[in-house]
Protein backbone atom coordinates (compact mmCIF):
# COMPACT_ATOMS: atom_id res chain seq x y z
CA UNK A 1 0.00 0.00 0.00
CA UNK A 2 1.16 3.31 -1.09
CA UNK A 3 2.23 5.19 2.24
CA UNK A 4 3.63 9.00 2.56
CA UNK A 5 0.44 10.82 2.03
CA UNK A 6 -0.35 9.56 -1.49
CA UNK A 7 -3.88 10.86 -2.86
CA UNK A 8 -6.57 9.74 -0.81
CA UNK A 9 -8.97 10.80 -3.92
CA UNK A 10 -8.01 8.02 -6.71
CA UNK A 11 -9.30 4.33 -6.72
CA UNK A 12 -6.74 1.73 -5.70
CA UNK A 13 -5.34 0.51 -8.64
CA UNK A 14 -2.80 -2.47 -9.32
CA UNK A 15 -0.64 -2.37 -12.18
CA UNK A 16 0.24 -5.58 -13.86
CA UNK A 17 3.49 -5.25 -15.72
CA UNK A 18 4.16 -7.90 -18.40
CA UNK A 19 8.20 -7.84 -19.62
CA UNK A 20 8.88 -6.89 -16.01
CA UNK A 21 12.83 -7.12 -16.23
CA UNK A 22 13.04 -5.33 -19.76
CA UNK A 23 14.51 -2.08 -21.08
CA UNK A 24 11.28 -0.31 -20.58
CA UNK A 25 10.39 -0.95 -17.44
CA UNK A 26 13.98 0.07 -16.51
CA UNK A 27 14.46 3.29 -18.80
CA UNK A 28 10.75 4.48 -18.50
CA UNK A 29 7.95 2.48 -16.03
CA UNK A 30 10.01 2.25 -12.55
CA UNK A 31 10.95 6.03 -12.87
CA UNK A 32 8.06 7.65 -14.10
CA UNK A 33 6.26 5.77 -11.52
CA UNK A 34 8.69 7.11 -9.08
CA UNK A 35 7.94 10.84 -9.61
CA UNK A 36 4.38 9.96 -9.38
CA UNK A 37 5.05 8.62 -6.05
CA UNK A 38 7.14 11.42 -5.36
CA UNK A 39 4.90 13.76 -6.27
CA UNK A 40 1.70 12.19 -3.95
CA UNK A 41 -0.26 11.77 -7.08
CA UNK A 42 -0.45 7.93 -7.02
CA UNK A 43 -3.80 6.77 -5.24
CA UNK A 44 -3.19 5.32 -1.33
CA UNK A 45 -3.97 2.26 -1.97
CA UNK A 46 -1.25 1.34 -5.00
CA UNK A 47 0.77 -1.85 -6.03
CA UNK A 48 2.49 -3.08 -9.15
CA UNK A 49 3.04 -6.57 -9.90
CA UNK A 50 6.03 -7.29 -12.08
CA UNK A 51 5.19 -10.13 -14.42
CA UNK A 52 8.04 -12.30 -16.11
CA UNK A 53 9.41 -15.62 -16.14
CA UNK A 54 12.27 -14.88 -14.55
CA UNK A 55 13.21 -16.71 -11.20
CA UNK A 56 12.53 -13.36 -8.70
CA UNK A 57 11.03 -13.68 -5.48
CA UNK A 58 9.16 -10.07 -4.25
CA UNK A 59 12.27 -9.00 -2.28
CA UNK A 60 14.53 -9.95 -5.40
CA UNK A 61 12.57 -7.99 -7.39
CA UNK A 62 12.51 -5.16 -5.22
CA UNK A 63 15.84 -5.16 -5.22
CA UNK A 64 16.07 -4.95 -9.09
CA UNK A 65 13.91 -1.83 -8.36
CA UNK A 66 16.14 -0.30 -6.48
CA UNK A 67 19.30 -0.58 -9.11
CA UNK A 68 17.38 0.86 -11.66
CA UNK A 69 16.41 4.06 -9.32
CA UNK A 70 19.94 3.94 -8.21
CA UNK A 71 20.60 5.11 -11.71
CA UNK A 72 18.19 7.59 -12.79
CA UNK A 73 17.38 9.35 -9.16
CA UNK A 74 19.63 11.16 -6.38
CA UNK A 75 17.50 10.59 -3.61
CA UNK A 76 18.91 8.86 -0.20
CA UNK A 77 18.26 5.15 -0.56
CA UNK A 78 15.84 5.12 2.94
CA UNK A 79 13.83 7.27 1.65
CA UNK A 80 13.29 4.60 -1.59
CA UNK A 81 11.95 2.53 1.05
CA UNK A 82 8.38 3.51 0.75
CA UNK A 83 8.02 3.45 -3.16
CA UNK A 84 10.19 0.35 -3.26
CA UNK A 85 7.49 -1.92 -1.05
CA UNK A 86 5.08 -1.27 -3.82
CA UNK A 87 5.98 -3.72 -5.82
CA UNK A 88 5.27 -7.68 -6.09
CA UNK A 89 6.36 -9.97 -8.42
CA UNK A 90 4.58 -13.00 -10.22
CA UNK A 91 6.66 -15.84 -12.27
CA UNK A 92 5.21 -17.32 -15.48
CA UNK A 93 5.46 -17.31 -19.23
CA UNK A 94 3.49 -15.30 -21.51
CA UNK A 95 1.93 -18.79 -22.97
CA UNK A 96 1.14 -20.38 -19.72
CA UNK A 97 -2.48 -20.29 -18.98
CA UNK A 98 -2.14 -21.68 -15.11
CA UNK A 99 0.09 -18.39 -14.77
CA UNK A 100 -2.44 -15.98 -15.44
CA UNK A 101 -4.99 -17.89 -13.24
CA UNK A 102 -2.63 -17.14 -10.21
CA UNK A 103 -2.42 -13.84 -11.10
CA UNK A 104 -6.28 -13.63 -10.87
CA UNK A 105 -5.81 -15.01 -7.69
CA UNK A 106 -3.39 -12.43 -5.91
CA UNK A 107 -5.37 -9.83 -7.87
CA UNK A 108 -8.48 -11.39 -5.93
CA UNK A 109 -6.22 -11.19 -2.94
CA UNK A 110 -5.57 -7.72 -3.07
CA UNK A 111 -9.14 -6.55 -3.80
CA UNK A 112 -10.22 -8.76 -0.52
CA UNK A 113 -7.34 -7.36 1.65
CA UNK A 114 -8.09 -3.49 0.48
CA UNK A 115 -12.02 -4.30 0.72
CA UNK A 116 -12.41 -2.38 -2.95
CA UNK A 117 -12.82 -3.32 -6.57
CA UNK A 118 -10.10 -2.05 -7.83
CA UNK A 119 -8.26 -0.56 -11.09
CA UNK A 120 -6.00 -2.70 -12.89
CA UNK A 121 -3.72 -1.64 -15.55
CA UNK A 122 -2.19 -4.29 -17.85
CA UNK A 123 0.66 -2.66 -19.04
CA UNK A 124 2.39 -4.94 -22.64
CA UNK A 125 6.10 -4.15 -21.94
CA UNK A 126 7.53 -6.08 -24.31
CA UNK A 127 7.95 -7.02 -28.01
CA UNK A 128 4.95 -6.61 -30.36
CA UNK A 129 5.46 -11.06 -30.83
CA UNK A 130 3.78 -11.41 -27.41
CA UNK A 131 1.16 -9.17 -27.44
CA UNK A 132 -1.85 -11.97 -29.25
CA UNK A 133 -0.22 -14.31 -26.38
CA UNK A 134 -0.64 -12.03 -23.69
CA UNK A 135 -3.96 -10.08 -24.95
CA UNK A 136 -5.71 -13.24 -26.06
CA UNK A 137 -5.35 -15.22 -22.24
CA UNK A 138 -5.81 -11.82 -20.14
CA UNK A 139 -9.48 -11.80 -21.92
CA UNK A 140 -9.60 -15.53 -21.82
CA UNK A 141 -8.76 -15.67 -18.10
CA UNK A 142 -11.46 -12.86 -17.35
CA UNK A 143 -8.78 -10.45 -16.04
CA UNK A 144 -10.37 -7.35 -17.84
CA UNK A 145 -13.62 -7.87 -16.48
CA UNK A 146 -14.21 -4.87 -14.17
CA UNK A 147 -14.86 -6.77 -11.02
CA UNK A 148 -17.59 -4.21 -10.59
CA UNK A 149 -20.22 -2.43 -12.98
CA UNK A 150 -19.68 0.97 -10.86
CA UNK A 151 -16.15 0.91 -10.22
CA UNK A 152 -12.85 -0.58 -10.91
CA UNK A 153 -11.69 -0.28 -14.52
CA UNK A 154 -9.58 -2.72 -16.26
CA UNK A 155 -7.40 -0.96 -19.23
CA UNK A 156 -4.55 -2.81 -21.33
CA UNK A 157 -1.47 -0.62 -22.62
CA UNK A 158 0.61 -1.41 -25.04
CA UNK A 159 4.15 0.21 -26.44
CA UNK A 160 5.37 1.38 -29.41
CA UNK A 161 6.18 -0.43 -32.11
CA UNK A 162 2.48 -1.22 -33.36
CA UNK A 163 3.83 -4.19 -35.33
CA UNK A 164 6.28 -4.26 -37.97
CA UNK A 165 4.42 -2.59 -40.93
CA UNK A 166 0.99 -2.08 -42.08
CA UNK A 167 -0.28 -5.31 -42.46
CA UNK A 168 1.02 -6.48 -38.88
CA UNK A 169 -0.35 -3.57 -37.63
CA UNK A 170 -3.85 -3.58 -38.68
CA UNK A 171 -3.98 -7.54 -37.81
CA UNK A 172 -2.70 -6.45 -34.45
CA UNK A 173 -5.30 -3.23 -34.21
CA UNK A 174 -8.00 -5.95 -35.36
CA UNK A 175 -6.91 -8.96 -32.52
CA UNK A 176 -6.81 -6.37 -29.71
CA UNK A 177 -10.43 -4.66 -30.98
CA UNK A 178 -11.78 -8.45 -31.04
CA UNK A 179 -10.68 -9.20 -27.54
CA UNK A 180 -11.11 -5.82 -25.32
CA UNK A 181 -13.45 -2.33 -26.07
CA UNK A 182 -12.16 0.44 -27.36
CA UNK A 183 -12.11 2.38 -24.19
CA UNK A 184 -9.81 -0.41 -22.18
CA UNK A 185 -7.00 -0.09 -25.36
CA UNK A 186 -4.79 2.51 -24.58
CA UNK A 187 -1.52 2.56 -27.58
CA UNK A 188 1.05 4.67 -25.20
CA UNK A 189 3.75 6.68 -27.43
CA UNK A 190 5.65 7.97 -24.17
CA UNK A 191 6.96 11.45 -26.82
CA UNK A 192 4.02 12.94 -26.12
CA UNK A 193 4.48 13.03 -23.08
CA UNK A 194 7.74 15.08 -23.40
CA UNK A 195 7.31 18.66 -22.05
CA UNK A 196 8.05 20.52 -25.50
CA UNK A 197 5.48 18.75 -26.72
CA UNK A 198 3.06 19.42 -24.13
CA UNK A 199 3.13 22.90 -24.61
CA UNK A 200 3.03 22.62 -28.32
CA UNK A 201 -0.70 22.78 -28.18
CA UNK A 202 -0.94 25.83 -25.90
CA UNK A 203 1.48 27.31 -27.84
CA UNK A 204 0.15 26.80 -31.06
CA UNK A 205 -4.13 27.76 -30.29
CA UNK A 206 -3.73 30.39 -27.26
CA UNK A 207 -1.70 32.52 -28.86
CA UNK A 208 -3.49 34.93 -31.14
CA UNK A 209 -0.08 35.57 -33.48
CA UNK A 210 1.24 31.97 -34.06
CA UNK A 211 -2.59 30.91 -34.40
CA UNK A 212 -3.09 33.21 -37.92
CA UNK A 213 0.38 32.55 -39.26
CA UNK A 214 0.90 28.65 -38.46
CA UNK A 215 -0.75 28.02 -41.36
CA UNK A 216 0.48 26.70 -45.28
CA UNK A 217 0.03 29.89 -46.23
CA UNK A 218 3.11 31.23 -44.09
CA UNK A 219 5.02 28.54 -43.13
CA UNK A 220 7.09 26.59 -46.61
CA UNK A 221 8.52 23.87 -44.86
CA UNK A 222 8.76 21.78 -40.89
CA UNK A 223 11.85 20.16 -40.77
CA UNK A 224 11.69 17.44 -37.82
CA UNK A 225 14.73 16.56 -36.22
CA UNK A 226 14.91 13.17 -33.70
CA UNK A 227 18.53 13.48 -31.78
CA UNK A 228 19.52 11.09 -29.10
CA UNK A 229 22.09 11.30 -26.34
CA UNK A 230 21.83 7.20 -25.93
CA UNK A 231 22.20 4.55 -28.53
CA UNK A 232 20.99 0.83 -28.73
CA UNK A 233 22.69 -0.05 -25.95
CA UNK A 234 21.13 -2.69 -24.17
CA UNK A 235 18.85 -3.25 -26.66
CA UNK A 236 20.89 -5.19 -29.39
CA UNK A 237 18.06 -8.06 -30.75
CA UNK A 238 15.51 -5.39 -30.14
CA UNK A 239 17.24 -3.48 -32.86
CA UNK A 240 18.01 -6.34 -34.90
CA UNK A 241 14.68 -7.28 -35.38
CA UNK A 242 13.34 -3.80 -35.51
CA UNK A 243 15.82 -0.97 -36.68
CA UNK A 244 15.63 2.64 -36.24
CA UNK A 245 13.03 3.60 -38.38
CA UNK A 246 10.44 0.83 -36.97
CA UNK A 247 11.18 2.25 -33.72
CA UNK A 248 10.62 6.00 -34.10
CA UNK A 249 9.19 6.70 -37.28
CA UNK A 250 5.47 5.29 -37.34
CA UNK A 251 5.21 6.78 -34.30
CA UNK A 252 7.53 9.59 -32.46
CA UNK A 253 8.30 11.72 -35.81
CA UNK A 254 4.47 11.05 -37.34
CA UNK A 255 3.12 11.89 -33.90
CA UNK A 256 5.27 15.35 -33.76
CA UNK A 257 4.07 15.96 -37.77
CA UNK A 258 0.69 15.26 -36.13
CA UNK A 259 0.79 18.22 -33.69
CA UNK A 260 2.54 20.24 -35.60
CA UNK A 261 0.03 20.16 -38.48
CA UNK A 262 -3.24 19.20 -37.11
CA UNK A 263 -5.79 21.58 -37.06
CA UNK A 264 -7.33 23.68 -34.04
CA UNK A 265 -9.29 20.72 -32.16
CA UNK A 266 -13.21 21.52 -31.42
CA UNK A 267 -12.41 20.86 -28.19
CA UNK A 268 -9.14 19.97 -26.04
CA UNK A 269 -10.70 16.44 -24.53
CA UNK A 270 -8.60 13.52 -25.53
CA UNK A 271 -10.94 12.19 -27.93
CA UNK A 272 -11.02 15.54 -29.95
CA UNK A 273 -7.29 15.76 -30.50
CA UNK A 274 -7.02 12.52 -31.33
CA UNK A 275 -9.18 12.48 -34.02
CA UNK A 276 -7.70 16.16 -35.09
CA UNK A 277 -4.03 14.23 -35.56
CA UNK A 278 -5.82 11.66 -36.94
CA UNK A 279 -7.32 13.47 -39.51
CA UNK A 280 -4.20 15.11 -40.43
CA UNK A 281 -2.43 11.87 -40.76
CA UNK A 282 -4.79 10.99 -43.02
CA UNK A 283 -3.77 13.95 -45.64
CA UNK A 284 -0.20 12.74 -45.61
CA UNK A 285 0.61 11.12 -49.69
CA UNK A 286 2.06 7.89 -49.98
CA UNK A 287 5.60 8.62 -51.42
CA UNK A 288 6.72 6.82 -54.31
CA UNK A 289 9.56 4.03 -54.64
CA UNK A 290 11.69 6.68 -56.66
CA UNK A 291 10.79 9.48 -54.01
CA UNK A 292 12.13 6.93 -51.31
CA UNK A 293 15.14 6.40 -53.70
CA UNK A 294 16.16 9.62 -54.15
CA UNK A 295 15.43 11.02 -50.57
CA UNK A 296 16.37 8.50 -48.38
CA UNK A 297 19.32 6.87 -46.84
CA UNK A 298 20.54 4.02 -44.56
CA UNK A 299 23.36 3.94 -42.81
CA UNK A 300 24.99 2.15 -39.68
CA UNK A 301 26.80 3.14 -36.89
CA UNK A 302 30.71 1.74 -37.20
CA UNK A 303 30.47 0.75 -33.05
CA UNK A 304 26.59 -0.93 -33.77
CA UNK A 305 27.99 -4.74 -34.41
CA UNK A 306 30.23 -4.32 -31.00
CA UNK A 307 26.42 -3.80 -28.99
CA UNK A 308 25.48 -7.38 -27.32
CA UNK A 309 22.76 -8.85 -28.93
CA UNK A 310 23.78 -7.49 -32.75
CA UNK A 311 24.70 -9.92 -35.50
CA UNK A 312 28.48 -9.87 -37.00
CA UNK A 313 27.07 -9.83 -40.33
CA UNK A 314 23.85 -7.02 -39.21
CA UNK A 315 23.61 -5.23 -42.33
CA UNK A 316 22.11 -1.63 -43.20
Amino acid sequence: MAEDGNNKNIMPTIVVVFGATGDLMTKKIVPALYHLYKDKKLPEHFKIIGFSRRNLNDEEFRAHVRNILDAHVLEERNTLAGFINLFHFEKGHFDDDSAYKKLADKLLLTDQEWKFCTNKIFYLAVSPDFYESIASRLSSSGLTIPCSPEEGFTRVVVEKPFGKDAKTAKNLEKMLSKLFREEQIYRIDHYLAKEMLQNILAFRFSNGVFEKSWSGESIESVEIKLLEEKGAEGRGTFYEGVGAFRDVGQNHLLQMAALIAMEHPMSFSPETIRNSRAQILATLREPTLEEVKNTTYRSQYRSYRAIPGVKEDSLF
